[in-house]
């Protein structure tokens, strides 16, 4: 009886399944098509758009759904199985259907990563933050410095796009993803967007990334803005940027939401320099042509970033083009250039050489030949002499797809000379002052692929900086000579060690670990004195040398919490020993985004850094005099702790806005004493210094449009900078120098044509702070000399009255004169305003040679901008005095023009 109920329920099961069999062929030949568009919507939309098309109902658990990506699909007359199945390879689904019921399920599904380099078809050079993108679930990704991306992705159908800005798209497509792949992709110059300039943006997922005080540039960006004598400075293009000072107008200085000019870390592939400028901050000593890219950071700093506390600024030098030889030629007013990059063997190993050196001692020697023709028949003449070169050389090597190394080395120096030289009868006579300053910087690297979801990276670098003045007074007699020489001297050197690992374990993690140390020696200052009697040293102090260990390491991770929430949290601990004197330091740092719409977000962040390092400014201007000392017994590492919060919009892809707040607040800040400069000039640097804080605020609004023929940036800044010390202004809060109320930079860029660019940029900033002397105290004299005197007699004086402009007897001089000071930096000079403009001029030459000609005016209507203020006395002839103030104005109209040869 059971065998034959068994044998009957069999047969049942098999004409129904025969019976479904036959329905389901009926229903695939009559099975009605879909007509669909969606565009980045949840898959439970999608769904119910089919079941509006047919006659079927999904049945599936919204939770389990909900948690999938938006994704993008288009159906053209595609039968309703074919759709399924399409979804089913998009997503981690699988269906079962049951007459005009259709079962969604997830599915546990396999992940594999896509990995790779992207790279330029013609010179093999890695492309530094290109876009990754799986088309299909709109997820993705962006290079990193050495062009390496990883993405992990769900077994099934892949579509990859690779985009770079000024090239052609790269497709890539799996019909099924099942195993971990590597692929390179060459990208080719877009020749259809000659007319399309893209301007220098923040982050290019402005709107995604959680990133913020992000700007990144590339050597396009920073050759289109007018400069001084046409120099491209890449300091000077930071300057335009919102939230970012100038100093003194005209010069390489940066001073970044409130901080000082040491409060900036430069790197060179990933070493630290300490010199950037050239001629005390006229000129940028990274020279444009060497540079493959840029990023600058003003806030929310990674925490793979350490050792300076107000901004980052990371350069990336061109690795050389690995198939073909070319270079550039540039002559201009100022200075040449000749950069050269090739294979050294094809496809393998490439090189990338860049040499400048400046011509202002060969356009100075005719007029000071002429001026010394001038005086006293010859016999007396004047010395000067001014020139600097800088020096960049990177070799890369590819061992194969996965691994590379690279080396190089950047160069620096200046040269001053100035003096007199005299000639009476038989005696001969020399005065003369050198200045030598510079820096070298040499590093070395691995990077490594270790696994297609593991990058490392190993580097080591040393850099060195010296400043060395020298005065050598000479005198040649008939039957003997003598002489007299002093020099000083500062500077440090760095030997560094670190190492950088990056790891995406899935498309919503971005791990990033590492750590480095650094050796330091510093010479703070060196004095020397020799002279011909005793034929030795005389006197021999400050020879002061300094040691420290500098120790980090850092963990990040960017986390895409949602659709519309990510966050970039770090932590880095850093650790400083010197003068047997041990700090450390915990500094946290956080990104977040909020993705409100696709075309509007909102970021917030908070960053603390620290800074074991210090730069001693005495002037307003960069010079190679200035010292930097470490941390010690005496002082504690500088702190900043920045809050961060901005709203960003994009109307289309041309037009972008954003507002950005900040407030920061510093400590263990160090400056000069009041009457430090009554100090010695061999006293003890620390006994001229105090610590104390500062706090820095303010808003930053950004405008851009950053496609068609004509691009360009309008930014804000209303900004307030204080700070305060027990031992300054009586222990009361006051303006920083550089506390600039408001800053306006305008930048445009017409393409007129494929030959012809125009460029201007226009800058406004309220002015600087100084510290202005309105009074004097003055001891009386008798018997000396008459007519000079000054304000505010002191108020001892029998019969004189103080302050003030009185009459004082002729036969009365002052002496022992003090200036009084009521405040610190108590006066705001003038406002700045400042005009330049440029046209580039492309003629296309045979052989595949460009010839560029560039034509600049710095400062177009000649404001001059105000610099400092100068008091002098001024009386009359019954000796009432009065002050007179005269404002001190730099740097005119100031025409160049330069010729570039690219072959």
């Amino acid at each position: 009886m059971t065998k034959r109920f068994t044998f009957y329920v069999q047969m049942m099961l098999i004409v129904l399944a025969g019976f479904l069999t036959v329905e389901a062929q009926a229903r695939t030949t009559d099975e009605p098509l879909v007509n669909l568009r969606a565009n980045r919507v949840p898959i439970t939309e999608v769904l119910a758009q089919l079941e509006k098309q047919t006659d079927v109902i999904f049945s599936y658990e919204s939770s389990q759904l909900e948690k999938f990506p938006a994704i993008s699909i288009h159906f053209h007359q595609t039968p309703l199985t074919a759709c399924i199945e399409k979804l089913c390879t998009i997503l981690p689904i699988s269906y079962h259907r049951i007459g005009r019921f259709i079962i969604i399920k997830p599915k546990k599904m396999k992940k594999f990563t896509v990995s790779g380099f992207v790279r330029d078809k013609l010179s093999g050079e890695s492309l530094i933050g290109a876009s990754v993108v799986e088309t299909n679930l709109k997820t993705g990704t962006i290079t990193n410095e050495h062009g390496f991306f990883s993405l992990t992705l769900n077994e099934g159908e892949t579509d990859l796009e690779i985009t770079y800005i000024g090239y052609g798209a790269y497709h890539f497509h799996v019909p099924y993803l099942h195993r971990d792949t590597t692929l390179t992709a060459n990208l080719s110059l877009n020749q259809q967007l000659e007319e399309v300039v893209i301007n220098a943006s923040l982050d290019k997922n402005q709107l995604q990334s959680p990133q913020i005080g992000k700007v990144t540039f590339n050597y396009s960006d920073i050759k289109r803005t007018p400069v001084l004598f046409g120099e491209a400075d890449i300091v000077k293009v930071m300057q335009t940027q919102a939230g970012v000072s100038p100093g003194v107008a005209g010069f390489s200085d940066m001073y970044v939401r409130g901080g000082n000019k040491d409060e900036n870390l430069y790197l060179i592939e990933g070493s630290p320099i300490y010199q950037v400028n050239h001629v005390a901050g006229l000129f940028s000593a990274l020279n444009v042509e060497a540079i493959k890219g840029m990023d600058f950071y003003k806030a929310g700093f990674p925490a793979r970033f350490g050792g300076r506390i107000s901004s980052v600024v990371d350069v990336k030098l061109k690795d050389g083009n690995l198939n073909e030889y070319h270079g550039s030629a540039t002559l201009g007013l100022t200075s040449g250039s000749l950069n050269l990059e090739g294979p050294i063997v094809k496809g393998k190993t490439a090189f990338n050489f860049n040499l400048r050196r400046s011509w202002f001692d060969v356009l100075t020697a005719p007029a000071l030949a002429i001026w010394n023709a001038t005086k006293s028949e010859g016999k007396s003449k004047t010395v000067a002499r001014y020139a600097f070169t800088d020096l960049n050389f990177k070799l890369t090597h590819h061992f194969n797809t996965r691994s590379r190394a690279f080396a190089g080395v950047y160069w620096g120096k200046d040269y001053l000379k100035g003096g007199t030289k005299e000639e009476i009868e038989q005696t001969k006579e020399e005065d003369i002052s050198r200045l030598n300053w510079g820096s070298v910087t040499a590093f070395g690297g691995w990077a490594y692929a270790l696994s297609p979801k593991l990058y490392g990276t190993l580097n080591a670098s040393y850099t060195h900086y010296r400043s060395d003045i020298r005065r050598d007074l000479k005198k040649q007699e008939k039957d003997k000579s003598t002489f007299y020489r002093t020099s000083t001297a500062n500077g440090i050197d760095d030997v560094s060690f670190r190492a950088d690992f990056s790891y995406q374990p899935a498309t919503s993690h971005h791990i990033r670990f590492g750590g480095l140390y650094t050796y330091h020696k510093f010479r703070p200052d060196y004095d020397e004195t020799r002279s011909s009697a005793g034929g030795g040293i005389l006197l021999n102090d400050n020879q002061e040398i300094l040691y420290a260990h500098e120790a980090g390491i850092y963990a990040e991770d960017e986390w895409n919490v949602c659709p519309w929430f990510i966050v970039n949290g770090g932590l880095r601990f850093s650790l400083y020993h010197a003068e047997q004197q041990t700090y450390t330091n915990w500094e946290p740092r956080i990104n977040t985004v909020f993705r409100l719409s696709p075309r509007l977000s909102v970021k917030a962040s908070y960053a603390r850094m620290s800074q074991y390092v210090h730069q001693l400014n005495e002037s307003y201007i960069d010079l190679p005099t200035d010292s930097w000392i470490p941390v010690g017994r005496e002082f504690k590492p500088l702190q900043n702790d920045q809050l961060s919060a901005g709203v960003y919009f994009s109307m289309t892809p041309t037009y972008s806005f954003a507002v950005e707040g900040f407030y920061k607040w510093m400590n263990h800040v160090l400056d000069y004493k009041d009457g430090y400069n009554i100090f010695s000039a061999t006293s003890d640097w620390r006994n001229k210094l105090t610590a104390g804080k500062g706090k820095s605020y303010g808003m930053e609004l950004t405008a851009r449009k950053e496609q068609g023929k004509i691009t360009g940036v309008i930014s804000y800044t209303l900004s307030w900078n204080n700070r305060r010390f027990e031992d300054i202004n009586q222990g009361e809060w006051f303006p920083a120098k550089f506390d600039n109320r408001h800053k306006v930079n305008i930048t445009a860029n017409w393409r007129v044509s494929k030959k012809v660019e125009l460029n201007a940029a226009w800058t406004y900033m309220t002015g600087n702070r100084i510290t202005v002397s309105f009074d004097n105290y003055y001891e009386l004299g008798r018997d000396r000399y008459t007519g000079w005197a000054g304000t505010g007699i002191s108020p001892t004086t029998p019969g004189v009255q103080f302050p003030g402009s009185e009459l004082v007897p002729p036969d009365y001089y002052f002496e022992n004169g003090l200036d009084y000071y009521t405040k610190r930096n108590n006066v705001r000079l003038p406002a700045y305003h400042r005009l330049d403009l440029g046209i580039n001029i492309y003629k296309p030459l045979k052989k595949g040679r460009t010839g560029i000609w560039n034509v600049s005016i710095y400062n177009a209507y000649c404001y001059m901008a105000p610099a400092s203020i100068q008091k002098r006395w001024k009386w009359d002839e019954n000796y009432n005095v009065t002050n007179v103030f005269q404002t001190l104005r730099l740097i005119p109209i100031i025409p160049s023009v330069s010729y570039t040869l690219k072959f």
